[in-house]
Formats: structure tokens, sequence, C-alpha cells
């Protein structure tokens, strides 16, 4: 095994949510809140149920094939050439959506706080410490982690908190009678997208020091996600209304920025944005690993650290060349992105896996 560390179940769901909360914290609620309005509390519902099933299959596939990663039980499902063609692109699917993620990292840090710092500084950067997080492996980041989880869920309940004065209960009224079914279905999919990145456990799980408690993690993490995006929306259209919201790319940084306390506890964007970087950082870095873990599993390698720099590299140039601006980016989050990931490899590639390894009777060894 490429992989020599193993990580329990706490540790897992705690990783779990990191690697979905800080991005999907910052942008969800202005997509969801433009589609749907006041009504996107239902939207992040059936996001989560999307969730929860895209993360039942990922666990019920890795529990049919205990010890193998996504990359290695596809060719024990399709053959060793067709499973070697989809086990590419799922790397390629990685290398993408971490290229995505390092791009909307640069593109906050510089839209929000540092506008005239060129975006390739804090890409550059953040791909650095990625690198070395990823080289010293799996339990390394996740050991981190255990300190930034229960930060950036303290900044969560502290900052909605301390919002309170400023938010007004009737801005959630009506409820589904103004909006209809259509904006709301419409609306579920950039959260259920991201909440669907639960697919990572496809990966992790034979990392996990007890792998039957797969379906707990899924459970426990997407519920523990959902909840806090609600929590945030939630606040969000209380406080501006879902006309102010929708038309905002950070409405939870803003949120932030109206706490006013007794003249002095006020300005708390900037600890928000330390805690967000550090998340980022390891969201970063479980993507990036599962790239260049997939790539060593899928040329046979024996160790995968010669390809973190390469694959690095590949990074840091996807995300300079995928979109022009931080609009650009916004827009194909929120329209082309999430029906594509959910009914490709986030979704329906997994489905027709199981499909495929139960009628074909595949069924690894089990340890």
């Amino acid at each position: 095994m490429l992989e020599g560390g193993k990580i329990n179940t706490r540790q897992a769901i705690a990783l779990m949510v990191t690697m979905v909360l800080p991005t999907a914290f910052l942008f969800v609620t202005s997509v969801t809140g433009h589609l749907a309005k006041q009504d996107g509390w239902i939207s992040l519902l059936l996001s989560i149920f999307t969730a929860l099933l895209i993360g039942w299959v990922a666990v019920n596939l890795s529990l049919r094939f205990p010890g193998k990663t996504l990359f290695q039980y596809v060719e024990l499902i399709l053959g060793r050439w067709l499973g070697k063609f989809v086990a590419f692109l799922y790397v390629l699917w990685y290398i993408h959506i971490n290229a995505l993620i390092i791009r909307e990292y640069g593109s906050f840090l510089v839209a929000a706080f540092m506008p005239e710092t060129p975006i390739s500084v804090f890409m550059l950067l953040i791909l650095a410490i990625s690198a070395y997080a990823v080289r010293n492996g799996l339990e390394v980041f996740t050991r981190v982690n255990e300190i930034i989880f229960p930060l950036i869920l303290v900044t969560v309940i502290v900052t909605s908190a301390l919002a309170t004065p400023e938010m007004d209960l009737k801005r959630l009224q009506p409820v589904f009678v103004e909006n209809g079914p259509v904006p709301i279905l419409k609306a579920a999919f950039m959260p259920a997208a991201w909440m669907s990145e639960i697919v990572m456990l496809a990966v992790l799980s034979p990392y996990l020091t007890q792998i039957k408690d797969g379906y707990k993690i899924a459970a426990t993490s997407t519920l523990i996600t959902g909840t806090f995006l609600i929590i945030s929306f939630v606040g969000g259209i209380a406080t501006f209304g879902p006309e102010v919201i929708g038309g905002w790319l950070f409405p939870a940084l803003n949120s932030v920025r109206v706490i006013h306390l007794a003249n002095f506890l006020e300005r708390l964007e900037v600890t928000v944005m330390v805690v967000w970087v550090a998340g980022a950082l390891v969201k970063i870095s479980v993507f990036y690993w599962a790239a260049v873990l997939g790539s060593a599993q899928w040329l046979e390698l024996k160790d995968y650290r010669p390809l973190v720099l390469p694959v690095g590299i590949i990074l840091f140039a996807t995300s300079i060349m995928l979109h022009d601006s931080i609009l650009d980016l916004f827009v194909f989050l929120g329209t082309a992105w999430p029906p594509f990931a959910l009914t490709t490899f986030q979704g329906g590639f997994l489905l027709l896996l199981l499909a495929a390894a139960i009628i074909r009777g595949k069924v690894g060894k089990r340890k």
C-alpha cells in the first residue's frame, strides 16, 4: 500500500466536514439565495439527501473491495483496460476539482482583501504548503485538521450568534408559495455538488482504522456540513434579505462585517479569513493527496511522493488557465459545474460501478 497512514472515525468525520464547509460557506448562500430566494434552506435539505445517497454508494463500493481505493477496484469491476481508462478519468477529475478549489482560494483573497496582489502569489503559497503536507502523508494533515475543525465550527456559531441583533426572521417568509418548486430544485444543485464531495470516501476508506464505520462517517459529516450551511444561509437571509444576498459574491463575509457589539467588537472578517484559509489548506491537501495517490496507483508505482511536484505544477497551471476572472469562475460554479459533477464523477459513474459490481458479482477479498 502506497500510503501507510491510518485515521480513526472521529478524524475522518472532521476531515470530511473541513473538506466541504469552508468553500461552500462562502459561495453557496449567494447562488442558493439568487435562485430560490428565502426558500433556499429547502434546497439545502434536498442537497443533504443527495449527498447522503452518494455517500452510501461510495461506502458500499468500498466495503465490497476492502483495502482497495476507487482507482484500484474499477479494474476489478470493469476489467484491466476499461478500468484503467475510468481510473485515469478520475485522476483528471481530482486534478480539475482541486485546481478549481485553488482558484477559489486565490480569487477570494484578491477580491475581498488584497486586490493589488497577483492571484498567483496566493496560489503558489497554498500549493507549496499543501505539497509539504501531502509528502508527509495522510496522518499529518489529518492531525492538523483536528485543530482547525473545531475553530471552523466555533467561528460559524459565534459569528451567527453575534449577528442576531441584525436579523429579522420575517425575511424568510413566505415559504414555498412565492417561488414554487423549480427554482428550489435548481438551487439544490450547487450545494449538492459540494456536499457530494463525500465521494472522497471511495479513496479514503482503505486508510480507516474501522472501515465498517464508513456509513457513520458519511452520514455524520454530511449532516454536520448541511446543518452549518443552513445556519449560514438562514442568518444571511434574515440579515439582508434574498434580493441583496443574491447579488453578492461573498454574503457570509458581509454577514460578519455587520457585527458591531459594545463599540469594540467589530471587523471580525479578518478572523474569519484566517480560519477559512486554514480550512481551505486542508481541503486542497486532501484533493492533492487523492490526485497524487491515484496517479501513483494508476502507474503502479511503489511510492507516490515523486509525483507530488509534477502534479503540483499541473495544478498551478490548470488553476491559472481555467477562468479569466472571479465572475467567470462564479458563473461556472453556479451553472455548469454542479450538474456535470453530480451526473458523472460524484454520482452517475459511482452508481454505474455499483450496478456493474452487483450484476457481475464482483466482491473483493475481505481481510
